[in-house]
């Protein structure tokens, strides 16, 4: 409960329950006592010290279990030591007692996209697809589709997409928006249209974030009837639009001298009662 009210509160009350004239009057801490502090360290940006704690976990011969290993991964990422959580996650945690998972190898491929290592994480997804302990899910390919877009890489981010597809892997919102997003920022709108009906067809719906990126792209090109088109498609979705694509949308017809539809539009869309 402290954690969720405050993660300093919890290792505050964590060093006090620990002092010696705490004595007997208290239960010793649990492997899932320092669980919980190690991500509440990481929460108040202060990897180093869940480190700390995991190496006292160590001292006091608990054994560790897969939650402990993969909070261990989430602070040597937190502290920009991810080639040290790829050498723990691949060499270190059959030592700890443990068998990566899924989400222990997710921590550390976000982190790696996170710096720029898009390459680097699809080697590590590469070892995740051969192993027997687990495969690659949607968040493990959208992870390294985003960070490869993010790089300027839209080869690889398309060859990986198709390749998820091929392992049977069936993408969620999150991947097609980042997609689409990717190529409404490179002006593929022809493109971003085409995953958008895709996305469509295989029955995943569209939100907000993806409407928008559509909405912008053709705004920024200055083609405000397919702009004006998405738009209209969005809100017949029950869709709301949020400030960002408000903005853009309004700019793009107001600059095209549509002042009478952006104005009509608007008003359209007060009557229904979003402001």
């Amino acid at each position: 409960d402290a954690c969720r009210d405050g993660p300093s509160l919890a290792l505050t009350l964590f060093n006090r329950v620990c002092r010696e004239e705490a004595g007997r009057r208290v239960a010793p801490p649990t492997i899932y006592t320092y669980g919980i502090l190690m991500n509440c360290c990481c929460h108040v940006r202060r990897p180093d010290l869940g480190l700390a704690y995991f190496g006292r976990l160590l001292r006091t011969g608990l054994n560790t279990n897969e939650v402990v290993a993969s909070t261990l991964l989430k602070c040597l990422c937190c502290a920009k030591r991810a080639d040290e959580a790829v050498n723990v996650l691949l060499h270190r945690t059959s030592v700890l007692g443990c068998v990566p998972n899924s989400f222990s190898y997710n921590i550390v491929l976000k982190s790696l996209c996170d710096d720029s290592r898009s390459q680097q994480a699809l080697g590590l997804l590469q070892v995740m697809a051969k192993g027997d302990d687990c495969s690659p899910g949607v968040l493990s390919y959208s992870t390294l589709i985003h960070g490869f877009f993010k790089e300027g890489e839209v080869g690889k981010a398309c060859n990986l997409f198709h390749e998820m597809m091929r392992q049977g892997v069936v993408p969620d919102v999150v991947t097609y928006s980042s997609i689409i997003d990717a190529l409404c920022k490179a002006g593929a709108m022809d493109k971003a249209e085409l995953f958008l009906r895709q996305m469509v067809d295989n029955s995943v719906r569209p939100d907000t974030v993806t409407y928008t990126s559509m909405i912008h792209g053709y705004s920024t090109l200055g083609r405000w009837k397919e702009a004006t088109k998405m738009f209209r498609e969005m809100t017949s979705r029950g869709l709301i639009p949020n400030i960002v694509t408000w903005n853009s949308f309004m700019a793009s017809l107001c600059k095209h001298g549509k002042s009478k539809e952006a104005a009509e539009i608007f008003f359209s869309m007060a009557a229904r009662g979003h402001k």
